[in-house]
């Protein structure tokens, strides 16, 4: 029997998750816990200058935003960060702290270090406050060619989901995911097989194996790009 696999949904999408959060007190929250955030939407990047509340349920005032998800860095080379703030803010790539601003304060220009990096994804975190209304937030980088800009959309991606769904199939079938080798595998219940993607931490180029209820392998995808969580899959038999 062959099969054809559809993707329905990609997982991928352009842009950071912002979780837009409010405060009290005389210090912003460093770590943004569940019963603070308000608000919560995919922004294209960072490149905001809010007059008012940046968005509905969140006040002009003592708000913050924590952006995750990752830079897509196009080549291999020295690269340099900047943020403008005003107030606070934090930048964080593959878990190093790059820029800390963690103060209130007029619109400031900071930069990083020289940062070498390789192509591809990087881990992304960057963690705002402000404490009045009027609020500047921006993150730029200088690039191994000396251009300065706002990092644009298409540099950023962020995960829609943890988990990789695939329907189609009978119950009791058991589908792989391989990348080089076998990353994993689930059981096919009630038509659809759920796929666990939440330690996928970039997309990966892979493929699928179907096996049925007899262990026998069926079928083999051919190799899909950017596999990620929140990817959602139709199998059908080929010629339906």
């Amino acid at each position: 029997m062959s099969y054809v696999f559809i993707r329905l949904k990609q997982g991928k999408v352009e842009g950071l998750l912002g979780k837009y959060f409010t405060w009290q007190g005389e210090n912003p929250p460093e770590e943004v816990t569940g019963d603070m955030i308000k608000c919560t939407r995919i922004d294209e990047n960072i490149d905001f200058t809010w007059w008012d509340k940046p968005t509905e349920n969140v006040p002009a005032e003592y708000f913050g935003v924590e952006w995750t998800g990752y830079l897509i860095v196009p080549v291999e080379g020295t690269y340099r960060f900047y943020v403008l703030s005003d107030d606070g803010s934090k930048f964080w790539l593959d878990g190093e702290l790059l820029i800390d601003a963690w103060k209130d304060q007029a619109p400031t220009v900071y930069h990083s270090p020289l940062v070498e990096l390789a192509a591809g994804y990087h881990r992304l975190r960057y963690l705002f406050y402000n404490r009045h209304p009027y609020a500047v937030v921006k993150l730029g980088w200088i690039k191994p060619n000396g251009e300065s800009e706002i990092i644009p959309p298409e540099n950023f991606a962020t995960p829609t989901g943890d988990e990789i769904r695939v329907e189609g199939l009978p119950d009791g079938y058991r589908i792989e995911l391989w990348s080089g080798g076998k990353i994993k595998e689930t059981i096919v219940k009630t038509g659809i097989a759920i796929i666990d993607a939440r330690d996928l931490e970039t997309p990966i180029d892979g493929y699928f194996k179907v096996y049925n209820d007899k262990g026998e392998l069926v079928h083999e995808s051919p190799v899909i790009r950017d596999i990620w969580g929140g990817d959602a899959y139709k199998i059908a038999k080929s010629g339906e």
